[in-house]
């Protein structure tokens, strides 16, 4: 396996969405089990016994842009709009998930300095179908691709 000198070339592309801006960090979503599920019981003698959970929860996304001023118009059109997501990674692997466009902040504006923004979304892990079914984060490599498999819990 090779491991990548820095973090960068690290892209996003949203569906629907001329960027006018560009990625100064990327933050990729986390992935969160969100803890176990005690099983202990008045039968156990020693020790405490835990489930993992079968829900994943991704994280949200924070990327800081430099941007031009008309995403902000752009801006108001796709808040709270669930998009398909794509961040693509120095080696070329792609990290795929629907996603709300949720928060688009603007840093202080100085003089002689770019503009800055910080962009978040929140994974939604709903399709744009209609009606919007679940749809699981996929993460290609190359030529192969590799879903999260979602199982319903009883």
């Amino acid at each position: 396996m090779a491991k990548l000198q820095d973090g960068f070339k690290t892209l996003i592309s949203i569906s629907g969405v001329t960027a006018f801006f560009e990625e100064i960090e990327v933050t990729p979503p986390g992935l969160d089990s969100t803890g176990a599920i005690d099983q202990t019981t008045m039968r156990n003698s020693r020790y405490r016994t835990k489930l993992g959970k079968a829900l994943i929860t991704l994280d949200t996304v924070s990327v800081k842009v430099a941007y031009d001023p008309k995403v902000i118009g752009q801006m108001h059109n796709i808040l709270g709009s669930n998009r398909y997501v794509t961040i693509t990674f120095p080696d070329g692997s792609t990290l795929g998930f629907y996603s709300i466009v949720s928060k688009f902040t603007p840093d202080a504006l100085k003089e002689g300095e770019r503009p800055e923004a910080t962009l978040e979304l929140e994974p939604s892990n709903m399709s744009t179908a209609n009606p919007p079914v679940e749809a699981a984060p996929v993460f290609a490599t190359g030529t192969t691709a590799t879903t999260t498999t979602t199982t319903m819990a009883p």
